[in-house]
């Protein structure tokens, strides 16, 4: 056999960018845990969990003001299509998440389209998929941005309030949006 028949192709993998952006980021070390800027594989049959639980998810954001579980995002393939999408679901019982304009409660999951605005909290993230042809797996890649991503979107939200006090609702006429989870942990030491 012939060296090229034997060695397995490079695939190109759907990749799940996610641009994270908080007003304290300077000044905390929110996304310590996190691998920014590295491409992390993942199976497509697992969930990205975020949150503050290392054990319970995937991936980690450092900051107490977190559900321990707040979002999860889900490949899945529509009938007859090679194409991996991906659903955002929320898993704080206590937080809310927004997700381009529309709120989502405890369990309740959305499509997410190709670009997407996800904000919870006072964080806000800026969700893209770039395609690929894997059917297996995907990537996710994690970057801060230095800017709300609402204004790279045309909207001018003030993300240095919580989700509850900001204008969002004037854009969707859906009422008051809720605060920040307000989780308590016993193993936490609050100063």
């Amino acid at each position: 056999m012939n060296v090229s028949q034997t060695m397995k192709t490079e695939e190109n993998l759907t990749c799940l960018y996610v641009k994270l952006y908080h007003p304290d980021q300077a000044t905390q070390p929110l996304y310590s845990l996190l691998p920014l800027n590295c491409l992390y594989k993942m199976n497509a049959e697992d969930p990205v969990r975020l949150g503050r639980d290392g054990q319970a998810c995937t991936f980690v954001l450092n900051d107490a003001k977190v559900s321990r579980k707040q979002i999860s995002f889900q490949a899945y393939r529509k009938a007859r299509s090679p194409e991996i999408r991906f659903t955002v679901q929320n898993i704080s019982q206590r937080g809310k998440i927004v997700v381009n304009g529309s709120e989502l409660g405890y369990l309740e999951r959305a499509d997410l389209e190709d670009k997407a605005l996800l904000r919870f909290g006072r964080y806000e993230l800026l969700i893209w998929r770039q395609p690929g042809d894997s059917q297996d797996s995907f990537e996710v890649l994690f970057e801060k941005q230095n800017y709300p991503p609402s204004r790279e979107m045309g909207l001018e939200i003030p993300c240095s309030v919580a989700v509850m006090d900001t204008v969002l609702g004037n854009y969707q006429n859906n009422g008051p949006l809720s605060p920040e989870p307000l989780e308590s942990d016993e193993t936490l030491v609050y100063e």
